[in-house]
């Protein structure tokens, strides 16, 4: 009769259960990133991170990272030297590297039925994080003939960190990540080796004498040697300090970053 089920048609909807958890276990990741907001900077490095899994979806993480190439980019550097313009220092910021401990939550998981029969499991992720960052400046853009590219110290600086990516679960251990992350960190500065612009003002002055003399009136914490050499090369890299330290900035520096990486859980 019409509207009657047919009894030999049935439904059924499965729902299966994970075949492994990742609650109370440990999970290390190794990474390599690179900046994708490069207009000012240019940044590349590896970063290592430890988790612990307190839920099946939610860990605390502890990270570092280091940046072994950490420079101005190609525009950065023809502004300084076909126009004589330096960036803002906040623009000009350098991560060296960064620690950063936070949370990360997988609120999306699940499969794909692929190579025929092959059962991919993914993982979509959340983290955030605080920490702190090791920062420099680039003082000499690496077209200089006198110095070549060189760089001033900044400090460490508070920094915030929020991620989102995805995780392809190729065996019970192994995990394949891929992940786009925000590093944020303020882009005042005050001091460049530990010297204030008045401070490289008497550098400036005092490297620019024949001979050369020593800085004085110094304020305490002012490294004069770390700008190079007496004569020249002192000389200009102060005058390049100089240049950033007279354009102080307020901003947050959004250092955006992608990294692929594996993890291994045990």
């Amino acid at each position: 009769m019409v509207g009657e089920p047919d009894g030999d048609v049935m439904r059924i909807h499965v729902l299966e259960k994970r075949p492994f958890t990742e609650a109370g276990r440990w999970e290390l990741s190794f990474f390599g990133l690179t900046q994708v907001n490069p207009k000012f900077t240019v940044h590349a490095g590896v970063s290592a991170e430890l988790a612990y899994h307190l839920r099946e979806n939610l860990a605390a993480q502890l990270g570092a990272s280091f940046f072994p190439l950490a420079v101005q980019s190609t525009l950065s550097e023809e502004l300084l030297t076909k126009a004589s313009e330096a960036p803002e220092s906040a623009e000009a910021f350098l991560l060296q590297g960064d620690v950063v401990a936070g949370l990360e939550l997988m609120p999306i998981y699940g499969k794909l039925n692929v190579f025929d029969g092959k059962i991919l499991r993914l993982g979509m992720y959340l983290n955030a994080g605080l920490g702190v960052a090791k920062t420099r400046l680039q003082l000499r853009p690496s077209t200089d003939p006198t110095t070549g590219r060189t760089f001033g110290n900044t400090g460490f600086r508070p920094m915030a960190s929020l991620g989102i990516g995805l995780r392809a679960f190729v065996t019970e251990q192994f995990t394949v990540r891929l992940e786009l992350r925000d590093l944020a960190y303020s882009g005042y500065v005050s001091q460049v080796n530990g010297c204030s612009l008045a401070d490289v003002q008497r550098i400036e002055t005092a490297e620019a004498q024949d001979p050369p003399t020593t800085a004085t009136g110094l304020s305490g914490g002012c490294d004069e040697r770390a700008f190079g050499s007496a004569g020249a090369i002192a000389k200009l890299n102060a005058a390049g300090a100089k240049d950033l330290l007279a354009k102080p900035s307020a901003e947050v520096i959004n250092n955006i970053a992608f990294q692929g990486g594996v993890s291994w859980l045990f």
